[in-house]
């Protein structure tokens, strides 16, 4: 059984980078003859970091082609490739070069190895990362840490998965080798490699007993983060047992052309796709966020061939576009957006169809939902509001525009009345804070323009509220006296109110045997400029009887504040 401990023999430069998720390898013609997974003993071996293929397995008078296809167009081409012990490499000192262009290998990229049109191997570059290198946790513990996707999203098989620390041309204590190899428990290996939890596709490996030393006197915790070592992530292939298809993730590795043989310009696609200023409808024209379902995005390519840009949101299809003659290109994403977190890429397209996909992608927000104002104080239409009351909006998201422009206070007249006006971020409450003491029982109305905006700029919809100011009316004198005794039968019952009110009469001021409940016949008169109610009993009233009088809130004042109301009961005499 092959190894692929023993074949990727590569020297190796440091870098880092998240990967997108794995494509599911691109079909071939029914007629042609391409083993896919590699058969057995062909092996396949992708370096994405260094845009390098490595292939074994061919006989001298081979010449294979190297194909890196995408979307089910080639992207990279290396032909005429000659064996050297079995052995055909691109983008590697001593071994082919890319033509015309450098491909940006990335996770899901089909690499195909011909040896004839039709006839041949090809596999997928796995979505494995490394985001830690090999770091020194204790004396002789050390952990690396990465991600590894399925092309169907969620985990790799554990058994695909293997993470590696490289000492070039030294040796570690722990196995003579100049590797540590982690795998999934149970391999038997250096160390282990396990998924950070269920369903996670990050990843951690863990050596430890790395505390013996070489004869350098270098340990081999210290030997595996030294900076001259290797960080890799690894898959294995479909079939691990065979080993004929592999992808390794090296930490730090620099793309693009490997000097001094090879020179094919990488191919880095379009520039990041930006919203054009009037899409960026945030409170900058920077912040990337937008009120607008399908906004446009704006950009340079970078081959002065490109001919077409494609826009992509998080990773499907949403437009195109030509591009203009001053190598920029404008684009409307063809599909309208939900609110929420989008991530957008673009690729450029040259006249042979080959797309190129640029090497970043922007974050967006688009929010295309207005803000409300979820609660009103003081009330819709409420009543004895206190005359040096604030008034405040409280808002369902965070606003910008909001003054004294907009948060407005009228009062019955419909004058504007100057008050300030400020914002609490944390509670999302607008408060107008009046700098005079509202007008008695007096209607006023706040309003709120659409002038007021969420941070993606969509407007509230205008609205207005009244209410009214107390304060409210109160009985001040009462006659006769609460529980007094001997009252006089034939006497009056009268109650003062503390400003001029209307509503008072028989059945708002009333008067009834205190223990039978019945209504004694009387008649209601009211006083406006003595603010006196009195109640005239039509009959004598029992001897030694408890009367109770009653004074109803449906009497109001001007305006239309409720009379606080009452009642009182006293005894008459024999």
């Amino acid at each position: 059984m092959k190894s692929a401990r023993n074949h990727p023999r590569l020297a190796v430069v440091i870098t880092a980078g998240a990967l997108a998720a794995l494509a599911i390898p691109t079909a071939v013609p029914a007629f042609a003859v391409i083993n896919d997974p590699v058969a057995d003993p062909h092996v396949v071996t992708v370096f994405p970091q260094r845009d390098m293929v490595s292939a074994e397995g061919y006989a001298d008078g081979d010449r294979p082609t190297i194909q890196v296809l995408r979307g089910g167009a080639v992207i990279g081409t290396a032909s005429n490739l000659v064996p050297v012990g079995g052995i055909v490499e691109v983008n590697h000192d001593g071994g082919g070069c890319w033509e015309g262009v450098t491909p940006d290998i990335r996770p899901g990229d089909v690499i195909r190895v011909l040896t004839a049109p039709d006839v041949g191997e090809q596999t997928f570059t796995g979505n494995v990362t490394v985001t830690q290198p090999a770091t020194k946790v204790n004396a002789g513990t050390v952990v690396m840490k990465g991600t590894a996707v399925a092309s169907g999203g969620g985990q790799l098989p554990a058994d695909q998965l293997e993470a590696r620390v490289v000492a070039p041309n030294q040796a570690f204590a722990l196995n003579g080798r100049r590797t540590l190899r982690a795998s999934a428990p149970g391999a038997g290996d250096d160390g282990v490699i396990t998924y950070d939890g269920p369903g996670l596709t990050t990843w951690t490996a863990t050596w430890t007993g790395l505390t013996g030393a070489g004869a350098d006197g270098l340990s081999d915790a210290d030997r595996a983060v030294s900076p001259t070592s290797e960080s890799r992530g690894m898959w294995l292939g479909r079939n691990p047992d065979l080993l004929t298809e592999v992808t390794i993730f090296e930490y730090g590795a620099a793309g693009g052309p490997a000097a001094p043989d090879c020179t094919a310009p990488l191919a880095k696609g379009p520039t990041v796709p930006d919203l054009t200023a009037a899409a960026d409808t945030g409170s900058s024209t920077t912040d990337n966020i937008t009120r607008i379902a399908a906004p446009t995005f704006t950009g340079a390519v970078a081959l002065p061939d490109a001919t077409t840009v494609n826009l992509y949101v998080d990773g499907i299809a949403s437009g195109s576009a030509p591009v203009a003659a001053n190598g920029s290109y404008s684009i409307t994403s063809s599909r309208a957006l939900a609110n929420g977190r989008h991530t957008v890429t673009a690729g450029e397209v040259g006249p042979a169809g080959i797309e190129t996909m640029g090497t970043g992608s922007l974050s967006i927000t688009v929010d295309t939902t207005a803000p409300v104002v979820t609660a009103k104080a003081p009330a819709v239409n409420s009543l004895m509001v206190g005359q040096t009351a604030n008034v405040t909006a409280t808002f369902s998201e965070p606003i910008a525009g909001l003054g004294t422009a907009s948060f407005t206070l009228k009062n019955s007249a419909g004058a504007v009345i100057a008050a300030p006006v400020t914002w609490n971020a944390t509670t999302r409450v607008a408060t107008l804070n009046p700098n005079a003491t509202l007008a008695a029982d007096r209607k006023h109305t706040a309003t709120l323009t659409a002038g007021i905006r969420d941070i993606a700029g969509n407007p509230i919809a205008a609205n207005s509220w009244a209410f009214t100011t107390g304060p409210r009316p109160i009985v001040t004198a009462k006659s006769p006296a609460v529980n007094a005794t001997a009252v006089s039968r034939t006497a009056n019952v009268t109650a003062t109110i503390s400003e001029s009110v209307t509503g008072v009469g028989n059945g708002t001021f009333a008067l009834r045997n205190a223990a039978t409940g019945a209504l004694v016949s009387y008649a209601v008169s009211y006083n406006a400029t003595t603010r006196v109610a009195t109640l005239n009993p039509n009959v004598t009233l029992a001897a030694n009887t408890r009367y109770t009088a009653t004074i109803s809130t449906s009497i109001k004042d001007a305006g239309g504040n409720p009379l606080s109301g009452l009642s009182w009961s006293f005894t008459t005499g024999r």
